[in-house]
């Protein structure tokens, strides 16, 4: 899958990606790595993107594409407050938002459908299982139960003990109860039955 939108076309739910590099990158290569640093994160560029694509998607719905309109210029009502983003930008950088790290009811989760909520109209909640190479699971703790069993060796060193142990306990029980004799004529072979015709 080239980028992870293609997993939600699939599932018919509407996304994109935005992104400043043309082609997917491989893993991990060119992202910067598994987790956040907020000391190396440019909040001037986070706002001129915010801007950026909030006056996309402005002049896209209303129509204004190719007009010199600008919907959030700076100083107007609806200007980016960097405060904000500020905020936002603490939040994020403070919270694993790796699908294994945060359940359905995440408070962080519930933050976004909350700040969503109150500039839409409607919004609704999907949990859907996007197929991949990586496996992810709801829950965030578990328990591991891990036991050290005897090796193959010390299963057949057993067995060998025990058979012994049989074989002695056979052996004197027969020459108590009924003699040597009789032991020893259980591991002789029978005399064969030689049939004399006249």
């Amino acid at each position: 899958v080239a980028w992870e939108h293609e997993q939600f076309s699939r599932l018919r739910v509407t996304a994109a990606t935005l992104s400043e590099i043309s082609t997917a990158p491989e893993l991990l290569q060119g992202t910067g790595g598994l987790f956040d640093s907020r000391q190396f994160v440019n909040e001037t560029a986070i706002t001129r993107g915010v801007k950026l694509v909030a006056e996309s998607l402005a002049r896209h719905i209303y129509g204004h594409q190719g007009k010199n309109v600008q919907i959030f210029a700076d100083g107007g009502s609806l200007a980016v407050n960097p405060a904000y983003i500020q905020s936002w930008l603490d939040l994020l950088s403070q919270t694993p938002r790796v699908a294994p790290f945060l359940s359905k009811n995440d408070p962080f989760v519930m933050a976004l459908k909350k700040e969503l909520a109150d500039h839409t109209d409607e919004v609704n909640m999907q949990h859907e299982v996007l197929e991949g190479v990586f496996t992810f699971y709801d829950s965030t703790s578990a328990r591991l139960n891990i036991y050290q069993v005897a090796s193959v060796t010390f299963d057949l060193l057993l067995l060998l003990m025990l058979g012994s142990y049989l074989i002695v306990l056979f052996s004197f029980l027969v020459i108590t109860t009924r003699g040597l004799d009789d032991l020893i004529s259980l591991f002789r072979r029978p005399p064969s039955r030689k049939v004399k015709t006249a």
